[in-house]
């Protein structure tokens, strides 16, 4: 089997993907000022702004996990991914056939990030794209098992 070819991608992301980080930020936010407020027995009024101003702080929380809207470069030299300066480990954590949910952890470093990509932004790479990420690892970074230490039961002792 061949491996995969190299690859580089500019990718932006879809406002979809922000949009949606707002929202959920939003409702979390939204619902635990109901839940406090509700347990405090605050008057109506003061649960209102206090909803209000969880789902505004929800909003930018979910936007600041939804990434910079700044295009990021994704990279993959055959032996290992790359985003932005970045080298790691990356994987599919959602596959909804023209959405894509990445995350990439970085080589020594607890540094995570998350890249959420569309078919209809990288429809002439899509195909490559999902080969390089669906294909097994290089034959050096595959990781063999050590061997077994059971005995033979012919060899075991009676």
């Amino acid at each position: 089997m061949r491996p995969p070819p190299m690859l580089t991608l500019r990718c932006r992301p879809s406002r979809a993907w922000r949009v949606l980080c707002a929202a959920l930020g939003a409702a979390a936010g939204a619902s635990l000022a109901a839940w406090v407020a509700g347990h405090l027995h605050w008057l109506p009024l003061e649960t209102q702004v206090a909803v209000i101003t969880g789902a505004l702080v929800g909003v930018l929380s979910g936007l600041g996990g939804a990434g910079a809207m700044r295009p990021v470069r994704l990279h993959w030299d055959g032996q290992a991914w790359h985003l932005d300066d970045l080298r790691g480990d990356l994987r599919v954590m959602l596959d909804l056939d023209r959405w894509l949910l990445l995350r990439l952890r970085a080589e020594g470093a607890r540094a995570t990030r998350w890249v959420a990509l569309s078919r209809a932004q990288r429809s002439g790479e899509w195909r490559a794209l999902r080969t390089a990420l669906y294909s097994r690892p290089p034959v050096a970074t595959r990781v063999t098992p050590a061997p077994s230490r059971v005995r033979p039961a012919d060899r075991a002792r009676h």
